[in-house]
């Protein structure tokens, strides 16, 4: 009993700190660094019963779960606010997201959070990695129960063929790529073309597509742009860059030519719109 109770007080603890963090200066830089040592300190890393619980980020609510698929910096609320709002902002009623390399959630719970009786999203969440679907589907359990009919959680590689892929992830849970080298640490998952998974679910259009797949977007992109017609093309894309040193042709400057300008550029992601004129 008064282990439940000493755990409920370091739960209330961290839930005040990220709140805070949230809110001011204390979720960013060295501060963050501090308080994320402390938070390790206060629940033991690793220990289930201390570590995962409800809490909410930006108002949104969140499993919280702490390791190298998640780790805490993510529950300050600070990653990628732009590109979340940018995408909230153009999620208008009846439109399409497909997050592909949704991890956990962070867009796909943000949108998903956003579906009412006047604001219907249809989202298609992809990851090649099973743990963090199941996270995701954690996640949106969280939310209201009507938003399921809205959202597919698939855990599929996304790729340039249909194949059995291994997911690679010796360099972290949170860093899984497809490789056809030795490792003990690999998930055998389903390789998908993205034209297959929009025939499998019946899409019609795309407002808003996400990418994030550790260095694999070219070849899941790419091969879609040549094979479908303009019609199906995404209105606004939202590509990870900082792996693009793996990608064999340049995606970006294929999506320039295809009439994608850029809105947005920082470190880690760039936000291109279809220019329609």
């Amino acid at each position: 009993m008064m282990r439940n109770y000493l755990n409920l007080i370091r739960i209330i603890i961290v839930k005040i700190i990220l709140l805070l963090g949230q809110k001011t200066f204390l979720g960013r830089g060295k501060v963050r660094k501090i308080l994320i040592v402390f938070i390790n300190k206060l629940l033991g890393r690793g220990k289930i019963e201390i570590s995962q619980f409800d809490c909410t980020v930006n108002n949104v609510p969140f499993k919280f779960y702490n390791d190298d698929l998640t780790g805490i910096k993510f529950y300050f609320g600070r990653n990628e606010n732009y590109e979340i709002n940018f995408i909230k902002k153009n999620s208008k009623n009846n439109s399409v997201f497909i997050d592909i390399g949704s991890n956990m959630g962070l867009y796909t719970q943000n949108l998903a959070y956003l579906i009412n009786d006047n604001r219907k999203i249809k989202i298609i969440a992809i990851d090649a990695n099973p743990i963090a679907c199941n996270r995701l589907n954690e996640n949106l359990s969280l939310l209201n129960k009507k938003i399921k009919k809205h959202v597919k959680v698939k855990n599929y590689a996304v790729g340039d063929k249909n194949s059995i892929i291994k997911l690679d992830y010796s360099n972290g849970l949170a860093n899984g790529v497809i490789s056809n080298k030795k490792s003990k640490k690999y998930f055998k998952v389903p390789c998908k073309k993205l034209e297959s998974i929009i025939k499998e679910e019946n899409i019609k259009f795309i407002s808003n597509l996400k990418i994030d797949i550790e260095g694999y977007e070219d070849r899941a992109l790419i091969p879609f742009f040549k094979n479908q017609n303009k019609n199906l093309f995404p209105k606004n894309i939202i590509i990870e860059h900082s792996s693009k040193n793996l990608w064999k042709e340049n995606l970006i400057n294929y999506l320039n030519k295809i009439g994608y300008k850029k809105i947005f550029k920082n470190n880690a992601n760039l936000i291109l719109s279809l220019n329609t004129k």
